[in-house]
């Protein structure tokens, strides 16, 4: 079978497995978000409402019905989009996190990117001098790396480069003060960008680095490598055309896994940043108790994470046939 066809069966296959799955995670959050003590009626209300108006304010958003009720209407107006509205910014939850989605992958995306192409260049070069210092150096710094968490780093960096040095910015997305266009609006954003990145970066370096070294060791081992240098390939050609994509299924799984990891480390680092983005928007639901964002934002990037765990299946089911089911 055909790659084309054998990744779109994988998809397939992936989506009718999804679907329970998404299912139980809107029917878990919806409520355990609601068993909270808070009664969401007195904050729609506002203070001291009357006993008549909270009775209102119950009725309009279906609060008097029981539990059961609630999440089967809740699920119908979530199948056709519609998450409810914020009780703090008064406006639809889908319109909320379509807002604030772009900036996190933004920021999630681009540190994936890095770490990846990092990571695998530091594994590639390890696992080619196993035992020697640079595999050494590298597993070493890959395990402080791994160590350290990313809001602690993210802290460190702001002292070092925002505050002692003075070289970048520490907070926001953009400049306030000054208004860019062009390719100098395009600088301030990328150097907005650096010290979050590098706070996300220094993390999923270390994870991929590990991952793919042990790959790239284990791949280094097998009988097809020996073939290739005994037809006289040279050691660069084994090591980018025979090893590494046998090793790729390993980092792409990881990739698949860390993506979920990434969306739930966003939460601290733009809070660590002001970076404008779900994290930011999870905070705010959760201190303003704003229970239709929170679980909204809950599901959203829940279902995220499996759809991202899906295609990374699928991927890896095109880069090795044998995993395929």
């Amino acid at each position: 079978m055909h790659a084309p066809a054998r990744l779109a069966m994988s998809i397939g296959r992936r989506l009718l497995m999804a679907a329970p799955v998404v299912m139980a995670i809107v029917v878990l959050t919806f409520v355990l978000i609601r068993l909270s003590p808070t009664d969401p009626a007195v904050l729609l209300a506002g203070d001291a409402p009357a006993p008549e108006f909270l009775e209102k304010i119950r009725a309009q958003y279906h609060l008097d019905e029981s539990i059961a009720k609630q999440l089967a209407i809740y699920v119908g107006s979530a199948l056709q989009g519609d998450l409810g509205t914020s009780i703090y910014f008064r406006k639809p939850v889908t319109e909320l996190i379509l807002a604030h989605a772009p900036v996190t992958f933004l920021l999630t995306l681009t540190s994936l990117v890095i770490a990846s192409a990092i990571g695998v260049s530091l594994a590639v070069l390890a696992a080619s001098r196993p035992g020697t210092g640079t595999d050494t150096a590298v597993t070493a710094l890959s395990l402080a790396g791994y160590s350290m968490p990313a809001f602690w780093i993210g802290q460190l960096l702001i002292l070092s480069f925002a505050v002692w040095l003075g070289w970048l910015p520490s907070n926001g997305m953009g400049s306030a003060r000054e208004t860019f266009e062009g390719f100098e609006w395009f600088v301030d954003r990328v150097r907005h960008m650096v010290l979050p990145v590098t706070s996300l970066v220094l993390f999923e370096l270390a994870i991929i680095t590990r991952f793919t070294r042990a790959a790239m060791v284990q791949a280094l081992r097998q009988d097809y490598v020996a073939v290739a240098h005994a037809k006289g390939a040279s050691q660069t050609r084994v090591l980018w055309r025979h090893a590494l994509p046998n090793a790729l299924v390993t980092t792409v799984t990881v990739l698949g896994l860390e993506f979920g990891f990434l969306l739930a480390g966003s939460v601290v680092t733009e809070i660590v940043f002001g970076w404008p983005g779900l994290g930011r928007l999870f905070f705010d639901a959760i201190f303003r108790r704003d229970f239709p964002l929170l679980t909204g934002c809950f599901i959203f990037t829940s279902v995220m994470v499996v759809l991202a765990n899906m295609v990374t299946d699928a991927v890896v089911s095109v880069l090795d046939p044998r995993t395929a089911r």
